[in-house]
């Protein structure tokens, strides 16, 4: 019996212990995002900071941390948020040390996925960011060197497991590597740090204690896992999202991530199902070209999902939990190949009867002599109940009975095994497999009050199960049917490149992550598509920007595997096209006010006729027209910006929306309307007193808290929520 894990109640003393054993030259492999254990890298660190005899490299990905205020009005509406949104999550001190480039000389931290754009700039982090594909990770990992895997987990339901919680990703792919390289002597430690306020996740989730060297445990491991709030989605969202729900076949697979979009998309598959005459109408109302409509007859539709959809997923995302409430995913599937092909046929159901018996005999899944392999794999599936038993070429069915002939054409010992061994349902249905979870604290808690059997339909698996077809890949090309693999980016070019990691300079953004998995799956996969979502414009503080670009210096999916595109004012599908069609194609979904210069560098280049002209039907590509398809839903209470809750209040969404839109005009702009409102905020509009008494700015003490006062009334003037000739308020201060 193994002697493993130590355990231990306090950080200190696990990093003690972490130290003499393993020596002062640490390598450290941790989960990507919220499996870190961030209470343990913290002691680690701060140790390391301390002694600059320890040599520690930190392999991660996704570092999380609490946002933190660049200015004095920032602070002012962050500080309450962060309070109450993250409480005692305690950030990643490596990840301080990182923005303010204090990182000691003695420690290494290297990532192969940032928190989108939060290393920009960042030398250090920029100079050891390694490009990962994500099936890679525990290979690369490995081959750097890792000597002490790290990570966060729940408590399981007894002593003798643990759930790995969040992060099944790497993990699952690099146990069976523990496991030889502890055969053959080679030094790796695994320590876990336990955390009771983590979703306990079950199936593949729930390992062995002993998989673990030593585990930090009880009250001081655990904290409130950090939840990413909520993004508002816009209109261009919705409108992406409504494209992408009527490309999604009825009884298909469907993967997206996290962020606005998937939100976007969950909603819009809602309205297909639930409100499925309202949706027709939307969609028949979008600006869409001949080529999308008949794309949208040949791959996907419009009706409800009657089959319902698949996920597999390398992130569970609160989209699926909320596709799953509207009945939307719950197409089940199953690890059993012949009951998979079975249930897809149609010629079986997911109650067992007398015919799912006939149905796997026929196809020659069992034998007509059942053996012991036979009746272990029918209990394993739900056709046997559990208390059947097998010898001597008899049954036992666990009832007190007689023991039954196990010989399927025997009518006498058929009639008794359908009446007494026969189990209810099948066993084993995934709704959604998924790699790892990150989310908004809603969603945590939608996961920790799944019941048991619910729970059981979101497999955690390894993200080498997801992400590649190899391995199981009969099972895995039956089960992906239909496979749509949505993914984002920030830039698509008119050869249907597309960059979504990175900019041209050569600067990380993110990662490459499974999008490169995704995208090359699709391909593979009979039915198998990859749908790249881009907002077709970006606002920069120049003023709007094309994300429709002739070309990139920067590539994430290269152009031979370019597939469907879809923006915000139409869907190009690029499979198999020729250069030419590509670049109508794109030109075709790109804003009108940049179509013409498009469509002067395809022809510059030499991929595009001179006398091809933009069709009339896209010149209609302007955020105005979409604006007007969406306001009669929006009157209905319908698209909203948060469609699934929120983090902040209404007061805090508008000031957030007021002062982003402020700081991310054109400066001169900005100046320029500022000193036209100048004269009206003399005394501040008494419309204005919530937003300001949610700042502390309701009686500025000082002439600088009178000038934020007047920024932040400004900002809400210039956002169009409140009206700068109202009359003040009469507790309004005068100015100091």
């Amino acid at each position: 019996m193994s002697d493993r894990p130590q355990r231990f109640t306090d950080a200190e003393a696990t990093i003690d212990w972490l130290i003499e054993t393993v020596g002062h030259d640490i390598h450290v492999g941790a989960p990507l995002g919220l499996g870190k254990p961030a209470t343990l890298l913290n002691a680690l660190y701060a140790r390391a900071k301390a002694n600059p005899e320890i040599n520690l490299q930190i392999l991660t990905a996704l570092s999380l941390d609490v946002p933190q205020a660049n200015s004095e009005l920032e602070r002012r509406i962050m500080d309450p948020i962060v309070e109450r949104v993250f409480e005692d999550y305690p950030g990643l001190d490596y990840v301080r040390d990182l923005n303010a480039g204090t990182v000691p000389d003695n420690i290494t931290i290297s990532e192969f996925f940032f928190q989108p754009g939060a290393m920009l700039g960042n030398e250090d982090a920029q100079r050891h960011y390694r490009s990962v594909n994500y099936t890679h990770v525990a290979r690369d990992l490995i081959n750097a060197g890792v000597n002490v895997l790290m990570q966060m987990g729940a408590p399981g339901p007894d002593d003798s497991q643990f759930s790995l919680s969040s992060n099944t990703d790497v993990t699952l792919d690099l146990m069976p590597v523990v496991e030889g390289m502890r055969e053959r002597s080679e030094p790796i430690w695994v320590v876990g740090q336990l955390n009771k306020r983590m979703p306990m996740m079950t199936r593949s989730a729930l390992v062995d204690v002993s998989l673990v060297d030593a585990v930090f445990e009880g009250d001081a491991a655990t904290f409130k896992p950090f939840g990413a709030p909520a993004m508002p989605v816009a209109e261009a969202d919705y409108a992406i999202g409504l494209r992408v729900s009527s490309l999604l076949a009825d009884g298909g697979t469907l993967q997206i991530g996290i962020g606005s979009l998937s939100d976007a998309i969950a909603y819009c598959c809602d309205l297909r199902h639930n409100h499925n005459q309202d949706y027709r109408g939307l969609i028949e109302r979008l600006n869409r070209s001949a080529s999308e409509r008949a794309l949208v007859e040949a791959i996907g539709g419009k009706d409800v999902f009657e089959r319902g959809l698949y996920g597999c997923t390398e992130m569970l995302v609160d989209a699926y939990i909320q596709m799953y409430r509207s009945g939307v995913i719950s197409r089940p599937v199953y690890d059993d190949i012949d009951i998979q092909r079975l249930l897809d046929a149609g010629t079986i159901g997911e109650r067992v009867d007398a015919h799912t018996l006939s149905a796997l005999r026929d196809t020659g899944a069992i034998r007509a002599q059942l053996d012991a392999d036979d009746v272990a794999r029918l209990k394993h599936i739900g056709v046997f109940n559990d208390a059947v038993g097998y010898r001597d070429r008899k049954l036992d069915a666990g009832d007190g009975g007689e023991p039954i002939a196990a010989d399927l054409d025997d009518d006498d010992a058929r009639a008794a095994i359908v009446s007494r061994c026969l189990g209810d349902r099948l066993k084993g249905a995934t709704l959604v497999h998924g790699g790892f979870f990150l989310g908004p604290n809603s969603f945590y808690q939608s996961l920790h009050d799944l019941g048991d059997d619910e729970r059981d339909l979101f497999h955690m698996t390894s993200v080498g199960e997801i992400n590649e077809l190899y391995g199981n890949e009969a099972l895995r090309r039956v089960q992906r049917r239909d496979s749509r693999f949505v993914n984002t980016a920030i830039k698509a070019t008119l050869a249907g490149a597309i960059a979504s990691d990175g900019l041209e300079n050569g600067q990380v953004i993110s990662g490459v992550g499974g999008q490169y998995n995704f995208v090359s799956q699709a391909h593979a996969l009979e039915g198998g598509r990859s749908i790249i979502c881009v907002r077709a414009v970006r606002q920069s503080s120049d003023g709007p920007e094309s994300n429709v670009v002739s070309h990139y210096a920067h590539t994430t999916i290269p152009r031979h595997l370019r597939d469907i595109v879809v923006t915000e004012y139409g869907v190009a599908d690029l499979r198999g096209k020729t250069d030419e069609e590509v670049a109508m194609a794109m030109i075709e979904i790109a804003d009108a006010r940049f179509q013409d210069e498009l469509r002067s560098a395809a022809v510059s280049a030499g991929k595009l006729r001179r006398d091809y002209q933009v069709p009339a039907h896209a010149r209609n590509n302007t955020p105005d027209n979409l604006r007007r398809l969406l306001a009669p839903e929006k009157e209905k209470g319908r698209f909203e910006a948060y469609p699934y809750g929120s983090d902040f209040t209404e007061i805090e969404r508008t000031l957030i929306a007021s002062l982003k839109k402020l700081q991310g005009g054109s400066h001169g702009k900005t100046l320029s309307s500022l000193a036209r409102h100048a004269s009206r905020l003399a005394t501040l509009p008494a419309s204005a007193e919530p937003y300001l008494e949610r700042m502390d700015l309701q009686r500025p003490r000082s002439l600088r808290e009178s000038l934020y006062a007047r920024v932040v009334a400004f900002a809400l003037i210039n956002d169009g929520v409140i009206d700068s000739d109202e009359a003040p308020g009469e507790d309004n201060p005068a100015d100091s």
